[in-house]
């Protein structure tokens, strides 16, 4: 990714655009389940959405972590140099954090889930009694 982005253009500022909004989106995700103003958002597209997420940043964090694990205990032997130190700051602190922010979201989600499960049941009985 480096190199990609050092030969510039307006592809890789494109890409860094990309990643900052759906960044900023999973943000928004997470508090529109423990805010008031997320009673707005359709309770089956919120779930389904951040269910999603939490999903793409467990299986990332997860399998970076667990990758980057398996290369510094000498398990998995790259053909190219590593830099350890780097390697090391991304297990125990950048891609940990993937996986903690999807964990975090997972919760926030059967939080929400509980929460809104009443009233969810309650609109589908009204719904088909008005019917």
């Amino acid at each position: 990714m480096e190199q990609f982005a050092r030969r510039g253009g307006a592809l890789p500022v494109l890409i860094a655009l990309a990643a900052t909004l759906a960044k900023v989106v999973g943000g928004l995700l997470a508090l529109a389940l423990v805010r008031p103003w997320g009673r707005m958002v359709p309770r089956w597209w919120l779930l389904s959405a951040s269910a999603g997420a939490s999903a793409l940043l467990v299986i990332y964090g997860g399998l970076n972590v667990l990758l980057g694990a398996l290369v510094l205990v000498g398990t998995i032997h790259p053909t190219g140099s590593v830099d350890r130190t780097a390697l090391r700051w991304h297990v125990g602190v950048w891609d940990l954090w993937f996986l903690v922010w999807g964990i975090l979201l997972a919760l926030a989600i059967v939080g929400y889930w509980r929460r809104t499960a009443t009233a969810a049941r309650r609109d589908e009985t009204a719904n088909r009694a008005n019917s």
